[in-house]
């Protein structure tokens, strides 16, 4: 595959002190490498920097426009992501083909550790830690391609075999089960130092991260396409009940003020159960400017759903991560203050709520008051952010419990009213409580759907609810008139629950695109 055949030596230019940041050693050779320590740790720093790049700005997640939350514009730079919010995929889409590239970029990345990392002079236990972020990257890679594109090859060398067919996804998702009980035998509870463990968590993913995405991986495989119904929410509920009933052991924890989530302060949180970590002085991520409104100098990439907004239940986390106040820098009202109206104002360019899960730099000049009203000038903003990116957060895993209990065989029980009421407490919700089956799962799907919202390259966002409970296509039925028009033709299919082989791919390996 071209896009696999990237040179993994290009990444080997980094230092072993922090996997966050770069310092270039000089061209590295394969065949003395893994000869120490430091040589192992240097290849584990190459995978998260390909991994930092897979979670870096909202083109990487392409997938959240195709959910009912996310829209953009369908004019100028901004019909690449027009097109498949409206499902009129376009194989030769840049953010498709860059995505699809660093996709097979980390998997290579993290098979070249993979097939080698034993050589190293090492203690087991800190090869063990390594090898288990290896496996760990690698299925959440082939976890996400195989929800994205449905047949892939499987590749697990470091050569490159141009000839290789692709594999059902049935196939896929038995080495994604294999790569997750390895690094979940492998990894620690917590890591204990530098640069795993920073701040008072782990920075990388330990054994909770890997009892996450297996769980998750059951889960979708109950769903859409594989079918494998009940016993495997069953499994998936069991899995995410490790984590819950441990949860002190392994230090997750709510936080109390959800817009803390959305600040650079909560960068470390202890609710984050696996992050990716930038820092703002080198690439970092790319968010503030694509978010926020062209009003304030914002590039209005994504923007909020209307039928969204209005379902979405008002208090503290519709506040937190949605701009519902566009602020005119430069501009006064009648009593001399800055102008700010409300979104659906005509002075606005969009006429529709922006997120804000991610326009904080740790610069930008903006003020929040008692009710959740942002009032921001242009002063500090920039295009990039240190601001971490949730793979999966606590919360998460709370409803996800709650979802796998809803559908599997047994229905819900205690815990899963607890998990669900402690995350619609913090949004200021009342709790539940002896619903109908249906309603129950119902409670569950919209409970996840506002609290995952909008882009933070959550590994089961709401693109990928709807595709394995086979609603993704049923969008029109409840779309606003004033959001875009979605593709007549959508319905349940392969075409539009996957999305094609990009052009370049095909061209270079034919037996892509058939």
């Amino acid at each position: 595959m071209k896009k696999y055949s990237v040179l993994i030596f290009i990444s080997l230019l980094l230092s072993c002190n922090n996997f966050l940041e770069e310092d270039a050693k000089g061209k590295l050779s394969p065949d003395n490498y893994f000869s120490s320590e430091e040589d192992l740790d240097m290849a584990m720093t190459a995978i998260y920097d390909k991994f930092q790049t897979l979670n870096k700005d909202p083109g990487h997640a392409l997938y959240a426009y195709c959910a009912d939350d996310v829209t953009s514009q369908n004019a100028g730079n901004k019909t690449r992501f027009a097109e498949y919010d409206m499902f009129n995929y376009n194989s030769g889409n840049k953010e498709l083909t860059n995505m699809y590239k660093d996709f097979w970029i980390t998997v290579k990345a993290c098979n070249y550790v993979i097939n080698n990392a034993e050589r190293t002079p090492v203690t087991k236990d800190f090869l063990n830690e390594r090898l288990g972020q290896a496996y760990l990257i690698r299925a959440y890679c082939y976890f996400m391609m195989v929800r994205l594109w449905g047949y892939i090859p499987v590749v697990t060398e470091v050569e490159i075999d141009y000839d290789r067919e692709k594999e059902d996804p049935a196939t896929i998702y038995e080495l994604i089960e294999s790569d997750c009980l390895m690094a979940e035998e492998m990894l620690p509870v917590m890591h204990d130092a530098d640069p795993y463990y920073q701040e008072g968590i782990n920075v990388a993913p330990g054994k909770g991260a890997a009892k996450a995405l297996l769980a998750s991986v059951y889960m979708t495989e109950a769903g859409w396409p594989l079918n494998k119904g009940e016993s495997y929410y069953d499994k998936a509920a069991a899995k995410f009940k490790e984590i819950i009933d441990n949860e002190a052991t392994y230090g997750y924890t709510l936080e109390p003020d959800i817009m803390d989530l959305t600040l650079i302060e909560g960068n470390y949180s202890q609710e984050i159960v696996w992050g990716s970590f930038y820092y703002i002085d080198q690439e970092g991520y790319s968010g503030p400017k694509r978010e926020l409104p062209e009003e304030t100098g914002g590039w209005c990439d994504l923007i909020v759903e209307i039928e969204f907004f209005n379902s979405m239940p008002d208090g503290p986390r519709k506040d937190a991560w949605i701009l519902q106040y566009i602020s005119f820098p430069g501009q006064t009202d009648s009593e001399g203050n800055t102008l700010i109206v409300p979104w659906y104002s005509s002075e606005t360019n969009q006429q529709h709520p922006h997120w804000r899960k991610n326009i904080d730099n740790g610069s930008w000049d903006y003020s929040v008051d008692e009710e959740g009203n942002v009032t921001y000038t242009k002063e500090g903003i920039t295009s990039k952010s240190s601001k971490t990116q949730y793979i999966y957060r606590y919360a998460d895993i709370l409803l996800l419990y709650a979802e796998a209990k809803a559908f599997g065989s047994s229905g819900s029980d205690d815990l899963a009213y607890t998990c669900i009421n402690r995350v619609r407490e913090r949004a200021d919700l009342e709790d539940i409580s002896s619903l109908s089956k249906s309603d129950f799962q119902q409670a569950v799907l919209d409970e996840r759907r506002w609290e995952t919202a909008g882009i933070e390259h959550s590994c089961m966002s709401r693109f990928f609810t709807m595709q394995r409970h086979e609603i993704l296509h049923k969008q029109a039925e409840y779309r606003s008139e004033d959001d875009l028009t979605l593709n007549s033709s959508l319905s349940l299919s392969e075409d539009f629950y996957y999305f094609p082989i990009p052009d370049e791919e095909a061209l270079i390996v034919p037996q892509m695109d058939n």
